[in-house]
């Protein structure tokens, strides 16, 4: 009980002591961080296998001798080696990896009973906020891959686009402030110039969207296709 007496007093204090830092937010960010990591909850870490704790001992070694080497190399690298490894330091690193097993579920156990309900419920719906997020990126790379056709800039941007000289010698939030000086200040003829841009580059989106919809339903990929295309409405019989 040496071992877990150790880790919990250590990074787990404040989960014995009921003060678990927490701050909620409902910002889901992309990154790889978890949902309580996110949320501000310290939550215990599952322990390495033994074959992941031997590439992580292994890896200031081999960025020694390769620093410009790729993730995939470094892996195929490590399971070279650790097939290689002797059986003798394989058994000793899975006890190691049990006992440490042993002691984080008993931390976990600890750490799940001092989350308050709200707690919980934030944390599950920042789980659900990852997912969908992930799933939007997802969607996103297949759009692109597949060649879905961009949604055009609106009037305002079109406008902006003019202007980028402007920027020189500014900082963002006053460029930002100064474009939209300038769109305020445009006569109803000047604007309308590029609200009639916007509603052309608008109307060739449509277009050219409902032309891959079309294409995309006649490969197969009616998945990506939101709604069915708008399709000409046959005459009604007399």
């Amino acid at each position: 009980m040496f071992r877990l007496s150790n880790l919990i007093t250590g990074s787990y204090k404040n989960v014995l002591l009921g003060r678990v830092s927490y701050t909620p937010s409902q910002i889901c960010c992309y990154t790889k961080k978890s949902a309580e990591a996110k949320l501000g909850i310290d939550k215990p870490k599952r322990p390495l296998t033994p074959f992941f704790k031997f590439m992580g001992q292994m890896r200031p070694a081999l960025l020694a001798k390769n620093p410009g080497i790729s993730s995939k190399e470094a892996i195929s690298w490590s399971s070279k080696h650790w097939q290689q490894l002797d059986s003798e330091t394989k058994a000793q690193m899975l006890k190691e990896y049990e006992k440490d097993l042993e002691d984080y579920k008993k931390i976990k156990a600890i750490y799940e009973s001092s989350l308050t309900e709200q707690q919980k419920e934030d944390i599950q719906k920042m789980k659900e906020d990852m997912v969908a997020a992930k799933e939007k990126r997802k969607l996103k790379a297949e759009y692109k891959e597949m060649g879905r056709p961009k949604k055009p800039m609106s009037s305002y941007f079109l406008f902006c686009q003019t202007k980028k000289d402007l920027f020189k010698g500014q900082k963002l939030k006053e460029f930002q402030n100064t474009l939209k000086a300038e769109w305020a200040k445009l006569s109803d003829s000047e604007r309308v110039k590029y609200e009639k841009q916007a509603q052309e580059l608008m109307n060739k989106y449509r277009k050219d969207l409902q032309a891959w919809e079309l294409k995309m339903i006649s490969i197969g990929r009616s998945d990506l296709v939101k709604e069915k295309p708008v399709r000409s409405k046959s005459k009604s019989k007399r």
